[in-house]
């Protein structure tokens, strides 16, 4: 069914996403490549907020965003955001043997009004000869640098990621961990232009871009079912760590532009409610794939 028919008249545009990839300092045995690759597109899990030109979003209080790739809930305010982190469940998917079928749940800061994004969590997609064997793995990404997949992760196992900003140190520290299987990564860099104006707790669907990065398209989501994010918490520069309720949260649909040319969007899955640091949100279609202009 498609609910929340969200109707817009300007035509379909999405701001410009940079898909572009650079070198970073990696820890020891970790791979250099995106969380999962074909033969002639490479994925990237993360990255900013991308929305049609003729939606807006705000900062206002009970605002909800339109976002072709993002869904879940971001905080955004006057002072720089220095942590956050969640725990789930890590969602079975269902393949129907469709190309392109992906899904990631994260969190992050930065990307909801900025164009870089300090991010990890895991992706999961739709893969093997016929795109019918579900694929899993545990990532983090600095973007616009490259993804980085750390380990594989499996249905069922408890996931807990972390972003975190060090003011005596001026790093960025990621960490994934799989509190199912002892498997964790943490990764540290630094980042003179990320302005942490933003925390997000996020299920995404997804980047795929040709490996000379100069096509790119966000990807139909994958069937997750329903997926909880819960602990969720943030904390800004001098604050303490309060729970997402305790925010000024904005809610992010994630949409569709509708096949009929007339401007309108639907809705492929429904996020519900803010319940102390924890939401739920729960898959209702695909949707088709969106090229993005760069």
């Amino acid at each position: 069914m498609r609910s929340k028919r969200l109707l817009a008249t300007a035509a379909l545009t999405v701001a410009a996403m940079a898909c572009a990839v650079g070198a970073t300092s990696l820890p020891a045995g970790a791979s250099t490549t995106a969380a999962s690759t074909t033969a002639e597109n490479t994925l990237h899990p993360g990255g900013p907020l991308i929305h049609p030109s003729s939606a807006t979003h705000s900062d206002a209080t009970t605002t909800t965003t339109i976002s072709l790739n993002w869904s879940g809930y971001a905080v955004t305010g006057k002072k720089p955001y220095n942590y956050v982190t969640s725990t789930f469940v890590q969602p079975t998917i269902t393949c129907p043997g469709v190309a392109d079928q992906y899904t990631s749940n994260w969190v992050g800061l930065d990307g909801y009004n900025d164009q870089t994004v300090e991010q990890d969590g895991t992706a999961a997609w739709c893969g093997g000869p016929n795109d019918t064997t579900p694929k899993y793995e545990a990532w983090y990404e600095m973007f616009p640098l490259n993804s980085v997949n750390v380990f594989a992760v499996h249905p069922g196992d408890i996931i807990q990621a972390t972003v975190s900003y060090s003011d005596s140190t001026a790093n960025f520290t990621l960490s994934v961990s799989d509190l199912s299987t002892g498997k964790s990564t943490n990764f540290s860099d630094t980042c003179t232009t990320c302005e942490r104006s933003s925390a997000e707790w996020i299920i995404e669907r997804p980047a795929l871009c040709n490996n000379a990065e100069t096509k790119c398209f966000i990807t139909e989501l994958a069937d997750f079912g329903t997926t909880t994010m819960t602990g969720d918490e943030a904390q800004v520069d001098g604050g303490k760590l309060k729970g997402v309720g305790a925010f000024n949260n904005i809610a992010i649909d994630i949409v569709n532009p509708d096949a009929n040319g007339d401007g309108g969007f639907y809705s492929l899955d429904t996020v519900g409610p803010v319940s102390g640091k924890s939401f739920t949100a729960t898959w209702q279609e695909p949707g088709t794939t969106v090229p993005i202009s760069l």
